[in-house]
């Protein structure tokens, strides 16, 4: 196995992949990476070389189709094949490619009464493929789904019906029509490789159901129908050779950006020349005909196969683009079956490692899916789908694995990765449980991870060709450190006995810790020279609103007496995910605190930019002075930035509005400037920032205020700012001191050279603490987590409604005074709290019925009106 390793990636994936500095990724089966060498010479080509559009005529079309012509060859090379066998045809990707067989594959005559051919599909099929199945129905063929077991029973009692006929046509020079056939044509589609488990399935299978079809129980099969296979190779070939010399479907779908990382939206359908005349195609768009009419129905399609089938303008410069990811590949990986050898050689270190794992009673730590054994890549590729177990073989739901990954720096899939038919069978779903679950509110893609204790979805990791050992030991630990019973020792994770780190060295002398490891430290050079930035004190808040002095939560304990609960703090974030501006009276205003999450940070692209891809944005320090109307942004070691709080969007002409994304929900914003722009830029050290500002007449609304607006008479779905999800998010100190209490009480292993965050305890501090939860309201003198029984409260002279815990994300584990990460206190929450990591409570204060202005103050009284039920 030594010699499978490709241990010339580990000098290399430095200077080739920068952007996994810092991080682990492990969704190659969702999207491979793109190398810095790889784009580099996509530029140069572009920028040395003038490609115009192919269906001109000009120098520069010439050059653009010769070239494209050339691409088109090459591929079919990498598949061991040619033109004369396999005609590709370019689309968006393998979904396309699976619509144009949906579309135009004929499955009989037409004529009425005669019999017409079915579509089968192995059932895990990812749901593109599953798809087919709608368009093939409406056109009166029956569809079958087979499970594995299934479909090798009917392959087997399947007795041969025909000899697999060699067309002698060349597919570039067909005839201008599809034949139309003389009997039924079926047709069966099965993956190559699993994109849920990663399982590889016979390619055998190809000849077999051509030559034989399948014997299905309530479909007979006539002397002249024909089977054709469509095998959806687009998670195969990612890490894996195909030679269509030795395998040949009829169809085979890919996705080129599974293997180079870049370009995207780039794929192909390969036919082979014996299938070229099942397929019948009705539209025609620009390029695909030799002729036509705009009066009358005329039109004459080109012969070549692809020219008839690649409607439009092909995508010229994503298909250049793929000699690049070619020969990328090639030089950094040896070519795919290098990349094959060793992905395999990281996913069996991660597999055996992983299925070892054991809580202190010998309950397996997970379930892994697929029913795999890593002993060859012949049957296994690089990836490994599992759910994590508790020490009780309760299921631990996969968007709480994802909260550790986040804080981990790993990057993996959850979910059902659009293979819903392995989610069935591997999680034991049923059709009616699936219904089930969609009419309790689970959909696609959502954080519903378990329902009534069983997992929706799983977790996934998957390795490609920039790998290494070193990413999969990360991930062990991560897995190991955050999800073992603390009882248990968690163990180091040795490198495999053919690892020889020394072969990577032999030619180039590297720092093994810095080079060879994806470890480094929690936080950037710049964030460990940074002072704390210093919040604004109860002095420096405006004298607009009277104020009171700050309420000591040491002093509301009543001994054995009736509780007191006091509003401790008020906290503001004018700029969503900065740090705590903190006063000691504010008014409220129609979307929750007055200018709270007002505004946002988002890239020159216009995604919005948090802690999570710029931590030390904590540090920055917002401050607003409502008697000189300004607000003032401070960051360590630089001069602050001063905006007007009355920016009027509509005043000035250049303001240039924009339409942002927060939490799925699409808000109206104002660019405040280039000014502030390259301020912020320059103190993050993050180019391109842009700060925007929520449009005054923007509606979006709290859908938690929908949710609770049945029976409540007093209003309807609130407004809300940028806020995440609610207009107030309400702590309680007495929780966040239990809390405290809890992280102490549990022991900790010894970090190893791969642990990625702090997994000692540092000592946090009750303030600490708090700020990590980023609330706006604090109040104490209860007790811990009564606060989840809330339904409504008064606060002072207002009355304030509460709607329901706040779920919470690895966010809590940045100290907001230093942008260093810890484990804590997600670890603590996760073990004691359980699902979903609750920590708070969402809520919205009732406008008072005389309209007055309702103003809340550090030390007003809290009084519980009712509570839940």
């Amino acid at each position: 196995m030594s010699a499978n390793y490709n241990y010339d990636i580990e000098l290399a994936r430095s200077q080739e992949f920068p952007n996994l500095k810092d991080i682990v990724y492990v969704d190659h089966a969702g999207a491979t990476l793109y190398s810095k060498s790889q784009m580099g010479a996509v530029h140069k080509d572009f920028m040395s070389n003038l490609y115009g559009n192919p269906h001109s005529h000009n120098a520069s079309s010439k050059l653009a189709t010769d070239t494209v012509d050339q691409i088109r060859a090459r591929v079919l090379q990498m598949f061991n094949t040619n033109h004369k066998e396999y005609s590709l045809i370019f689309t968006s990707g393998c979904t396309a490619s699976l619509q144009i067989v949906a579309n135009c594959f004929h499955f009989g005559n037409g004529k009425v009464g005669d019999q017409q051919g079915v579509f089968c599909y192995l059932d895990d099929n990812h749901t593109s493929v599953q798809g087919m199945r709608e368009v093939v129905a409406d056109r009166g063929s029956e569809t079958f789904c087979l499970d594995e077991h299934e479909l090798i029973q009917a392959i087997s009692e399947a007795k041969t019906n025909f000899s697999v006929i060699e067309s002698s046509v060349d597919p570039e020079s067909a005839s201008k029509e599809a034949t139309t056939p003389t009997g039924p044509q079926s047709l069966v589609a099965f993956p190559a490789q699993s994109n849920f488990s990663g399982r590889k399935y016979p390619l055998e299978w190809v000849a077999r159901c051509q030559a034989t079809g399948l014997a299905m129980p309530s479909h007979k099969c006539s002397i002249s129908e024909k089977w054709f296979v469509l095998l959806d190779t687009a998670a195969f070939v990612s890490t894996s050779p195909l030679d269509l010399s030795k395998v040949k479907p009829d169809f085979a779908t890919v996705s080129f950006y599974k293997m180079f990382g870049f370009p995207t939206g780039i794929g192909a359908l390969l036919v082979h020349k014996r299938a070229w005349s099942s397929l019948k195609k009705c539209y025609f768009g620009g390029g695909t005909v030799a002729a036509s009419t705009a009066k009358g129905r005329f039109h004459a399609f080109w012969k070549s196969l692809h020219d008839r089938f690649e409607d439009g303008t092909v995508p010229f410069l994503n298909i250049i683009s793929l000699k690049h990811g070619m020969d990328t590949v090639k030089k950094l990986a040896g070519g795919m079956q290098g990349v094959c050898d060793h992905v395999f050689a990281v996913a069996q270190y991660f597999y055996q490692n992983l299925s070892r794992l054991q809580h202190g009673n010998g309950q397996p730590l997970v379930e892994i899916y697929g029913g795999i054994n890593f002993e060859t890549s012949s049957e296994q590729g690089g990836v490994v789908t599992f759910n994590i177990l508790r020490p009780d073989g309760a299921y631990i739901g996969y968007s709480e694995v994802d909260k550790f990954a986040n804080l981990h720096d790993v990057h993996l899939r959850t979910g059902c990765f659009c293979n819903i038919g392995a989610c069935q069978r591997f999680l034991n779903l049923s059709n009616e449980l699936i219904k089930e679950n969609f009419d309790a509110g689970h959909v696609c893609g959502d954080n519903m991870d378990l329902i009534a204790g069983r997992p929706t979805g799983a977790v996934r990791i998957s390795f490609g060709y920039m790998s290494t050992i070193a990413d999969a030991r990360v991930c062990l630990r991560f897995i190991a450190d955050s999800f073992l019973e603390k009882t248990v020792k968690v163990p180091t994770f040795s490198n495999p006995e053919w690892y020889c780190p020394k072969k990577a060295i032999e030619t180039k002398e590297v720092n093994a810790k810095n080079e060879m490891n994806v470890v480094s430290e929690p936080v950037s050079d710049l964030q460990s020279k940074l002072e704390p930035a210093k919040a604004p004190s109860f002095s420096e808040v405006p004298k607009v609103l009277s104020r009171t002095t700050n309420v000591e939560a040491t002093n509301l304990s009543n001994g054995d007496g009736p509780k007191v609960r006091k509003l401790t703090d008020i906290h503001l974030y004018p700029l969503k995910s900065c740090g705590a501006f903190k006063v000691s009276e504010w008014e409220m205003g129609s979307k929750g605190l007055l200018y709270d999450r007002e505004w946002v940070l988002v890239t020159d692209a216009g995604v919005t930019v948090g802690q999570k891809k710029i931590p030390h944005i904590c540090m920055l320090t917002p401050h607003i002075d409502l008697e000189t109307r300004k607000f003032t942004l401070f960051f360590p070691g630089a001069q602050c930035f001063v905006l007007p709080l009355d920016q009027d969007e509509d005043s000035d002409s250049s303001t240039s509005f924009c339409t942002n994304k927060v939490c799925g929900d699409r808000v109206n914003t104002f660019d405040c400037g280039d000014a502030v722009s390259d301020w912020l830029s320059e103190v993050l050290q993050f180019s391109g920032v842009r700060l925007l500002r929520q449009q005054s007449n923007d509606t979006r609304k709290s859908k938690l205020g929908e949710k609770h607006a049945a029976g409540d008479q007093t209003s309807g779905p609130q407004k809300l700012s940028m806020a995440n999800e609610s207009q107030i998010l309400l702590l309680n100190r007495a929780s966040v001191r239990s809390l405290q209490a809890k992280i102490s009480e549990l022991d900790y292993t010894e970090e190893a050279d791969d642990t990625r965050v702090s997994t000692v305890p540092e000592d946090i501090s009750e303030d600490n603490l708090l700020l990590r939860f980023r609330g706006n309201l604090v109040v104490d003198g209860g007790d811990a987590f009564e606060e989840e029984t809330w339904e409504s409260i008064q606060m002072g002279d207002h009355i304030v409604k509460c709607q329901g815990l706040c779920t919470r994300c690895s966010m809590i584990c940045m100290d907001q005074e230093t942008a260093r990460k810890s484990r804590e206190p997600l670890k603590t929450l996760s073990v004691w709290r359980g699902k979903k990591v609750p920590f708070g409570i969402h809520s919205r204060m009732l406008p008072a019925s005389n309209g007055t202005r309702q103003i809340l103050r550090v030390g007003d009284s809290v009084t519980i009106l009712s509570h839940s039920s």
